[in-house]
């Protein structure tokens, strides 16, 4: 199942259990992340969680996602080792008595932030009809700011620059204890 986040939408586990269904030029991933308008202000269309990181990070059934910042910073061709860099923050809430009626709600508010430092350019398409970089990082953090526990993804991105889009897909690499 596809969630769209253009700021806040209800995910479900059954949402993020999305891998055998995401086929994408790299295969399955464990981490979708989808920007577009990134030459002005990046909005985050699509934010995927997939595995045992999912439950860490929405420990109950229903969160809810609100993005409260992001960035982005396209390739500079005057730079010998171009690349791309972005990064998001956003809160995640969820009721953690697993009601959703009456008085005994007790919402929680985790802070996250993600982010990918410096994803290395490999491949450039450029002809009349379209412009687009390719990218390997190392590693794309994505870390709840209140005790820094992070997990960590072997991430590639794909910079669209006529369609203004940036998708990062990742496979989990480890987490921190």
């Amino acid at each position: 199942m596809k969630i769209q986040i253009p700021f806040v939408t209800t995910i479900s586990a059954i949402g993020f259990l999305f891998g055998a269904m995401v086929n994408f030029a790299f295969g399955d991933s464990d981490y979708t992340l989808e920007l577009k308008d990134v030459d002005t202000i990046p909005i985050v269309t699509k934010f995927e969680v997939d595995g045992e990181s999912y439950m860490q990070i929405c420990p109950y059934v229903i969160c809810k996602i609100e993005v409260i910042n992001s960035s982005f910073t396209p390739p500079n061709p005057d730079n010998k080792m171009m690349m791309i860099a972005h990064s998001i923050d956003f809160n995640v809430k969820y009721n953690n008595t697993d009601t959703n009626e009456g008085p005994s709600q007790n919402i929680v508010l985790e802070k996250f932030s993600e982010s990918m430092d410096g994803c290395l350019i490999h491949n450039i398409i450029k002809d009349e009809e379209r412009e687009i970089y390719f990218c390997n990082s190392g590693t794309d953090v994505l870390k709840r700011n209140s005790d820094s526990k992070s997990w960590y993804y072997e991430a590639n991105g794909i910079y669209d620059v006529i369609k203004h889009t940036y998708t990062v897909k990742g496979d989990f690499k480890s987490d921190s204890p």
